[in-house]
């Protein structure tokens, strides 16, 4: 199973830290292969798993995810940045979305259709 590709592994909903440390031990790769493989030090990595520094920047998380055979949304984070991006350039659909989500309102018919069209891109 440690040779999984990325469509085989399925998105962490677990925080960045974490995350990164389970699929670190999941493809068995220690802080310093996976410095030489991003070019990121292994303080830095080090770091970044012990949640003592922020979580990284997407183009960071980019580089990461590639040198751990994942997609980059793999990790919660960047999911969660690519909604908000989303949300304020569409501002009317985050309304919307809150309505499903937070005040528990049916799904509209056509915000159904957006969404299982975003899903696959």
């Amino acid at each position: 199973m440690k040779s999984a590709s990325p469509k085989e592994i399925s998105n962490s909903t677990l925080a960045f830290p974490e995350a990164l440390k389970e699929l670190m031990a999941f493809r068995n790769i220690s802080y310093r292969r996976l410095a030489t493989r991003t070019k990121l030090s292994a303080g830095y990595l080090n770091h970044l798993a012990c949640g003592t520094r922020a979580v990284p920047s997407d183009l960071v998380i980019k580089t990461m995810a590639r040198a751990l055979r994942v997609k980059p949304e793999y990790f919660f984070e960047y999911r969660q940045r690519g909604l908000q991006r989303e949300l304020l350039q569409q501002p009317h659909l985050a309304d919307r979305l809150y309505d499903f989500v937070v005040a528990d309102k049916p799904l509209p018919r056509d915000f159904k259709s957006v969404l299982e069209s975003a899903r696959s891109k």
